[in-house]
């Protein structure tokens, strides 16, 4: 069953072409990994996902329903999104926070606490938002992501800044929601999480995907003995500099 069909996504910020064209297919039970160097369109390409960003050209259906559509709210629901870096109200505090996306999202009655728990989030509710740290912010956002048991994940750099324990809980959250059917699409620098992690690498460069292939498949064809190595090999094996 395919989740998540992005087809023909293109961005621009005056003359500067963020995505060129971007097509992706994501299947439920898959988890992917979204690679790319800095400016290459992740973190883009995410928030057209979610809605927060308008792209130019192109369509984003999910479940099979538009997202900018007149029911694309709804779809929109099914959505899970942990940002790059959270931006909140300086003086609310974390229990605030929690007690309004509830309110927010009244459809929901059961709430998916696993991590919430596990990142020790109730500890930090008297916090004020502003007050946070780097990685206390992180395990916030990270919670809230997987709340309202979400069909869709979307991971923006998920462990990045994060203390052992803590990007240990929330690997193994995502292939424990992996296992449920849920499809986890993950933005990492770091080639050991997506070894980890996910069933299938997404290379973007230049706002377009490059690779889109089986994590084994890839290495297996480059013979590489990293990944890192394998993505190099097939860039340069494909003419990409």
């Amino acid at each position: 069953m395919t989740m998540l069909a992005v087809s023909g996504i293109e961005k621009s910020y005056g003359r500067y072409r963020v995505l060129a064209g971007v097509n992706l297919r994501l299947d439920a039970g898959e988890v992917v990994a979204l690679m790319g160097p800095n400016g290459s369109g992740k973190s883009t390409l995410i928030k057209c996902i979610v809605g927060l960003v308008r792209p130019d050209r192109g369509t984003i259906s999910l479940m099979g329903n538009n997202v900018f559509a007149g029911n694309g709210i709804e779809a929109r629901r099914a959505i899970g999104y942990m940002p790059q870096i959270a931006r909140y109200p300086e003086t609310m505090t974390v229990g605030e926070l929690f007690d309004l996306i509830e309110r927010i999202r009244s459809d929901c009655r059961i709430y998916d606490r696993e991590l919430y728990d596990a990142l020790r989030v109730d500890a930090l509710r008297d916090k004020q938002l502003g007050s946070l740290s780097g990685g206390q912010r992180q395990r916030v956002s990270a919670a809230l992501a997987f709340y309202f048991s979400p069909m869709l994940l979307l991971l923006d750099e998920p462990t990045a800044g994060l203390d052992p324990i803590s990007t240990e809980a929330i690997k193994a959250k995502i292939i424990r929601e992996k296992t449920l059917g849920k499809t986890i699409l993950i933005t990492t620098h770091g080639p050991q999480d997506a070894l980890e992690l996910a069933d299938r690498l997404v290379y973007l460069f230049d706002g377009l995907v490059r690779i889109d292939r089986p994590i084994a498949t890839l290495i297996s064809e480059s013979s590489a003995q990293s990944l890192m190595g394998a993505i190099a090999w097939y860039l340069q094996h494909n003419g990409v500099q």
